[in-house]
């Protein structure tokens, strides 16, 4: 036999991360550092009894009795390759996948599923990183010595050529990069936390191959890992495929940093100062206006990171903003896309260039026509579109002319191709020369390739059906792809100028025709098929619908359908259903955020009012609240015309989102323009306003520490209230009416509690949570929560806070709501830190703080105060605890990622200790009085 272990046996995979990066960064001196690597992975593989199967270039196959003995072996690696010192400073950064299987090796090699799933695992690591398989860590479990070491629960994750999702632990302990990138996009419904969910600004999947493009993608590479590049531009004409090259740059050049790429789509933001908030959206933080800057800075600051901004040229204004996170973050690599170059220092610029064409003559031979890129694009596109497709010598000629005459744009050339399941190539270049021959006059003042791209739609359009040119123009309203029912609402009527389209036949069809000829992309999330055009053509589209007399209604249209997605259902007022509508509005974020700007840009400002009304809670709890004040300010700059009721609620709307983004003093001015106007309205809406603006001016009066005058506003807005009963409205307003309540009495609670009214607060907080409890309002419901627990903890009522806490923070959790869920985790560490209980108080303070720096700053803070989690806190737990058990502890919970955080906190604390003179045992401030 070789002595290879058989039987249930556990396979480790390393290779280098971005090897070929360092083969060029160190060219002769790469062999000694590859020679150093080996050298210290085969000391950690002898230290654990390991059996070196096999080894390739930088790759290591090792075989281990023993699972323990694996994960050992991999921890040792690490540590040594990060403590070693490198030639010319250059870390080599090793990712290792772990698995357990049966496995019985065939002389000195084994084969089988286990080997595969090892390997796979390894390929989905990064470079620091130990991916260990659940089979591995149930065996790890079940011995009963401590090994040493901490698996984190990471969650699920589809790897190549398996068919179910695999489920993963990282490897945690000193010595170990512990950092784990967030997941953004998964607020509802998922950890927004764990390192291998999938985030909402992931690199995009291409549809299709690249062609002809691998001497630019290269050369990209090769200058975004140059030393002292921080800033690459690629340049170009519209369709010349910046945004393409960029994808794969990005899927090239991910590996080689620490945490990865991420690709922000900046086609759909209107303005350049809603480019910061666009930026933290694709990075997953969840912030304000004010915040917005800081929390970018937090989030980048100890992350290698390449951010690739997309169509950056018509928010060029934001290039400043560029700079100052440069400037900010070490280790921070952008890569942008834009028609212009951004003049900042630093910038290289990469001109993207047009494809290869032929020359001009015949002859050629069709094989070595496909030598040229723009050919041999048309030639794959052309045979996507009809399989039986070949180059040959009939038709070799026509497509080297069209290529030609196109320019070698990508997207014009993808055009002509889609087109060749109705013409042959002969009768496509006859077309396209008659068109552009045709188009000699307007548009002279354009370079000639960008004139080229815009000749091409044109024709690409005549020799659409007329049905098929109206659904085009009419999909140009659509930001950011749309459903089927909103294609077939929006599109489906025409307007004076345009045909009507049945939805359950021409519609369809004529949608299929458009995605057939490469003017629409179908794309699949989820159960449902989305529809979406590439920013040129829903540029080309939008000016085909101003010229073809339907820009009005065909907008109205879309404003209307958009408006009607974002008002609630009854079943989605209350409960779970809310998690559904946030999920369906972010999924349509882009087209609510289009039918706003289009209602206030055309002076329909009363179904505005009533779209901001209706989904404000959208925008706060999703991270949105800068465009909302944005919107809400344009708003109010016009709404003199309209009536009191409308304006009370336009000018209250922007405020709350104004106190949101930390603009208190702006918020003040419009709640008090607000007042006077709802004031004399006595009806139950009227009423409900009224005490909602006396609630919220009652709030910042305290907040200056005027309670007083806080205290006067807060009890006439509470006798406002008992006017009416929540029986009296229905539906939203209903809910809006029992937030009114719950948000009263916490803000009149809060100040109780500032001037030593325990009791009193905590029978304000709980009447507060009853309305929000009826309301099924997770807003008002986390902010009831989360006050009852302070006032429990300022009185000593120790189990009871931390029974609230739990409940909240399972609610944040539930709702992906990863900001509020670390908030109550530092008051959990409070709760940890009066029970005597350090380490527990050390873990969690660690746990929020890492959330927090990954998620951003969020909304709750708004409403209500925060508990202590300051250098002193900390400086106090390490006097009580001691160095090295204060940082092990902190190095647990900046490791743990939520799910695991908060299982920790959810379980059973230490039972409590009888606490005297509360507010010296932890340090809790009057609320009402503390400024965040």
């Amino acid at each position: 036999m070789s002595g290879l272990p058989s039987g249930v046996v556990t396979f480790l995979f390393s290779d280098i991360e971005g090897s070929t990066r360092l083969v060029k960064a160190l060219r002769e001196r790469y062999p000694r550092v590859l020679a150093e690597h080996r050298r210290l992975v085969r000391a950690a593989i002898a230290d654990q009894c390991g059996h070196e199967v096999d080894t390739q270039g930088d790759a290591f196959f090792v075989a281990f009795a023993g699972a323990k003995q694996a994960v050992l072996c991999a921890l040792e690696i690490q540590r040594s390759l990060a403590g070693h010192e490198w030639p010319a400073g250059t870390p080599v950064r090793v990712r290792i996948g772990i698995h357990t299987g049966n496995a019985v090796p065939a002389g000195r090699m084994y084969t089988g599923l286990a080997v595969h799933r090892a390997a796979r695992i390894c390929a989905a690591a990064r470079g620091g990183q130990v991916l260990v398989s659940e089979a591995t860590r149930t065996i790890i479990e079940d011995e009963e010595e401590q090994p040493g070491f901490t698996l984190i629960d990471v969650g699920e994750r589809r790897l190549k050529d398996l068919d179910r999702p695999v489920h993963l632990f990282q490897l945690a302990a000193p010595g170990l990069d512990a950092r784990t990138p967030p997941a953004a996009g998964q607020r509802a419904g998922g950890p927004a936390h764990d390192m291998l969910a999938a985030p909402g600004g992931a690199v995009p999947v291409p549809a299709t191959p690249l062609v002809g493009r691998e001497r630019e993608a290269a050369a990209i590479e090769d200058l975004v890992v140059r030393e002292g590049v921080r800033l690459v531009t690629l340049t170009g004409p519209g369709g010349v495929g910046k945004s393409r090259l960029a994808v794969e740059a990005a899927e090239r050049l991910g590996p080689g940093f620490a945490d990865g790429a991420r690709f922000v789509e900046l086609a759909s933001v209107p303005a350049a100062d809603l480019v910061a908030a666009a930026v933290a959206a694709g990075l997953g933080l969840t912030t304000s206006a004010g915040r917005l800057l800081a929390d970018l800075q937090s989030f980048l600051r100890a992350r290698r990171l390449l951010l690739v901004l997309d169509n950056f040229e018509h928010v060029a204004g934001a290039a400043p903003l560029l700079a100052e996170l440069l400037g900010t973050a070490a280790g921070l690599v952008m890569l942008v896309t834009s028609r212009v170059m951004l003049r900042l220092r630093g910038e290289h610029e990469f001109t993207v260039p047009p494809l290869a064409v032929p020359p001009t003559g015949g002859g050629r031979d069709p094989a070595d026509l496909q030598d040229f890129a723009s050919v041999a694009l048309f030639v794959e596109r052309a045979h996507a579109a009809a399989r039986g497709f070949d180059l040959d010598c009939s038709n070799a000629e026509a497509v080297a002319e069209i290529c030609r005459r196109l320019d070698g744009l990508p997207l014009a050339i993808e055009l002509a191709a889609a087109r060749v399941r109705l013409l042959p190539p002969q009768a496509l270049a006859a077309r396209l020369g008659q068109r552009f021959a045709l188009l000699t006059g307007g548009a002279l003042d354009l370079p000639e390739r960008q004139r080229t791209l815009r000749n091409t739609l044109d024709w690409s359009f005549d020799l659409l059906s007329v049905g098929e040119q109206a659904l085009l123009a009419r999909l140009g309203v659509f930001a950011g792809g749309s459903s089927l029912p909103a294609v077939e609402a929006v599109c489906g009527k025409a307007g004076d100028a345009g045909p009507d389209l049945d939805p359950a036949g021409p519609l369809m069809d004529t949608l299929g025709s458009l995605v057939d000829a490469s003017l629409v992309r179908a794309e699949t999330r989820g159960p449902e098929p989305r529809f979406a055009l590439l920013e040129t053509v829903r540029a080309y589209a939008l000016e085909r619908l101003r010229d073809g007399g339907e820009w009005q209604q065909t907008h109205d249209r879309h404003a209307a359908y958009f408006l009607a997605l974002a008002e609630p259902t009854a079943s989605e007022l209350q409960g779970p259903g809310q998690l559904a509508w946030l999920d369906r509005l972010e999924t349509e974020y882009g087209n609510v955020r289009a039918a706003m700007s289009w209602l206030v840009d055309t002076g329909q400002l009363w179904p505005a009012v009533r779209q901001f009304a209706v989904s404000w809670r959208f925008w706060l709890l999703h991270g949105h609240a800068a465009e909302f004040a944005h919107l809400g300010e344009q708003i109010v700059a016009s709404s003199e015309r309209l009536p009191p009721y409308p304006r009370a609620m336009a000018l209250a709307g922007t405020g709350f989102m104004l106190i949101a983004n930390g603009d208190q003093a702006r918020a003040q001015a419009l709640f008090e323009q607000s007042l006077p106007l709802s004031r004399p309205m006595r009806d139950k809406r009227g009423v409900a306003l009224t005490a909602t603006v006396l609630g919220v001016l009652g709030r910042l009066a305290a907040l200056r520490g005027d309670y007083p005058r806080a205290t006067e506003l807060l009890d006439h807005g509470q006798a406002l209230l008992r006017e009416v009963d929540d029986h009296d409205f229905a539906g939203y307003e209903r809910l809006e009416y029992l937030m009114t309540i719950a948000l009263v009495d916490n803000i009149l609670g809060q100040i109780r509690l500032s001037q030593g009214d325990h009791h009193g607060a905590a029978r304000l907080f709980t009447d507060g949570l009853a309305a929000a409890r009826r309301a099924q309002d997770q807003i008002t419901t986390l902010v009831s929560l989360y006050d009852l627990a302070v006032s429990c903890q300022a009185r000593g009522d120790l189990a009871d806070a931390a029974r609230h806490l739990k409940e909240g923070l399972t609610l944040a959790a539930e709702a992906g709501d990863e900001t509020s869920a670390a908030y109550y985790l530092e008051a959990l560490a409070a709760v940890a830190r009066q029970q005597d209980d350090p380490q527990r108080a050390a873990r969690l303070l660690a746990a929020a703080g890492s959330l927090l720096e990954t998620s951003g700053s969020g909304w709750l803070l708004a409403y209500v105060p925060r508990v202590p989690h300051d250098d002193a806190v900390l400086a106090a737990l390490r006097s009580r605890m001691g160095d090295p058990a204060f940082h092990k502890a902190q190095a647990w919970g900046r490791s743990a990622g939520s799910t695991r955080a908060r299982k920790y906190a959810l379980a059973k604390e230490r039972p409590p200790r009888p606490v005297t003179r509360p507010h010296a045992a932890h340090g809790i401030q009057p609320p009402a009085r503390r400024r965040n």
